[in-house]
């Protein structure tokens, strides 16, 4: 018995079979996992530590990409511009350990010793903040953490010391992606040098896909930037090979030639002449004591009436051309600027140089960019919160329950006159401001004022405040029994 399937003729037999090989291949796969256990397989492959990259681009492969993302930050000026604006705004907001609600006084004192931890490291904490950052444009950032015994015989941090990108060379992880460690290749000795995970502050933007490399915003401007340093080359070239601007001179050369050979001058005579045109050629660079004066008789006829003629036998000009494709390459020039600018989120720079844009849309993008950053500050307290915290108190033997939580403050700009406008609006609407209250010195800080000393009775005694005739003045008011009593 057969059936017709497509353009071939089965055996129903061997259809059988097969299908049921097949079920059986499927019922082996369908396995129960407990909820405990993973079950799938990551995206990427690591083979021998080398991450498979999918990438076609050569100057994009391997640690080749990371020379190509320095060689942008460097040369390029919208991404150094964007880079640096976007890593001074990251180090600007302040970082705070807030212990938990039911620590008590141990949950206090561990979250203050973190903090000195902070301030206590040959590496300033804002520069370990920048470091770290640098994973949105690289796509990951590995710093690593040394240890040290402090005076009151905790373990705190010695440094968090910086591990480039392109000297990791290979990653060690597990079945289901988790990073194990990494292996460094030293740009002193070439060695090799093992990294475990535990020693690692590492961050990684894998929101486009699940490398331990991550994917940055380096990688999507890459293309944009090379093609803005060829345009710029071609306006290079456009503007050397230009010939608009060079001096062109016109002198009677076979009169001079036959006068020199008839003997009314000599070649010293003629050169002398010819000196002055040679001179504004090899200098014509405007500037003020720069200028030629030339003859002014014109061409004659060789007829009998010998007419002059338009043409002068001693002339100097600039060649002029009537169309350019400068102003084309400007323009694209201008418009590949605004792309990288618009990936790397920092569009805001490029407003009002072509005379376009509003404070409202100035405004707008700066907001959106806070955001921007405040996303990063989260993200990169929550890396710390797991790479530091945890590791002091894994170090010191402390209860976990206990870990801090790492906060920091918001990127915001606070305008004094906004600040001030506000307070104004509360007192009229009945919430008067007390004389001590806290947002008076906080608008004081904003204006860099100094805060007002806080009066108490300790200070009155000290500062011999206690005059006689406040003493006399106070006893002579009469009080509230005198006046009962007077009644």
């Amino acid at each position: 018995m057969s059936e017709i399937f497509g353009a071939g003729v089965y055996d129903s037999e061997r259809v059988e079979k097969a299908n049921s090989y097949r079920d059986r291949g499927i019922e082996r796969s369908r396995r129960k996992y407990p909820p405990t256990v993973t079950a799938g397989a990551p995206g990427t492959a690591i083979i021998g530590g080398y991450v498979e990259e999918k990438e076609r681009d050569s100057d994009l492969q391997g640690r080749k990409k990371y020379e190509t993302y320095s060689n942008m930050l460097a040369n390029v000026s919208i991404v150094a511009a964007g880079v640096r604006y976007f890593l001074n705004l990251v180090a600007k907001p302040g970082w705070k350990f807030e212990p938990p609600e039911n620590g008590g006084p141990q949950g206090e004192q561990y979250a203050e010793m973190l903090a000195e931890m902070t301030t206590d490291m040959m590496t300033p904490w804002r520069r370990v903040v920048r470091r770290a950052a640098m994973y949105r444009f690289y796509g990951f950032s590995i710093q690593e953490w040394t240890a040290k015994r402090r005076e009151d015989g905790s373990l705190g941090l010695l440094d968090i010391a910086p591990r480039p990108q392109q000297t990791i060379e290979k990653w060690d992880v597990d079945a289901t992606g988790a990073l194990l460690g990494v292996l460094q290749r030293s740009p002193q000795d070439y060695s090799e040098i093992y990294l475990p995970r535990q020693k690692l502050i590492y961050v990684v933007d894998d929101s486009l896909n699940d490398s331990p490399e991550g994917l940055g915003l380096f990688r999507h401007v890459a293309e944009s930037c090379r093609r803005l340093k060829r345009y710029e080359q071609l306006e290079g070239y456009g503007f050397e090979s230009d010939l608009r601007g060079i001096p062109l001179a016109r002198a009677p050369l076979a009169e001079l030639d036959r006068a020199v050979q008839n003997g009314d001058m000599s070649e010293a005579q003629k050169a002398a002449i010819l000196q002055p045109l040679k001179t504004f050629m090899e200098s014509h660079i405007r500037n003020p004591k720069l200028g030629l004066l030339l003859d002014s008789m014109t061409y004659e006829t060789q007829d009998e009436a010998q007419r002059p003629s338009n043409a002068k036998q001693w002339d100097m000009e600039l060649l002029k051309a009537s169309s350019s494709t400068q102003a084309e390459i400007a323009r694209t020039v201008d418009r590949l600027n605004r792309e990288i600018a618009r990936v790397l989120g920092v569009e805001q720079l490029l407003l009002g140089d072509n005379g376009v844009g509003s404070f409202a849309m100035a405004k707008e993008k700066s907001h959106n960019f806070a955001l921007i950053i405040d996303s990063t500050l989260h993200e990169l307290a929550e890396a710390f919160a797991a790479d530091y915290v945890t590791r002091i108190f894994e170090l010191n033997g402390w209860d976990m329950k206990l870990r801090p939580t790492v906060k920091t403050d918001k990127l915001q700009y606070r305008s004094v006159e906004e600040v001030t406008t506000s307070l104004e609006q509360m007192a009229r609407a009945g919430a008067v401001l007390a004389p001590d209250d806290p947002a008076i010195f906080e608008v004081r800080d904003l204006m860099g004022l100094t805060r007002p000393i806080e009066i108490t009775s300790d200070m009155d005694a000290a500062l011999g405040t206690d005059d006689p005739m406040d003493t006399e003045l106070t006893e002579s008011q009469p009080t509230s029994t005198d006046t009962d009593e007077q009644d």
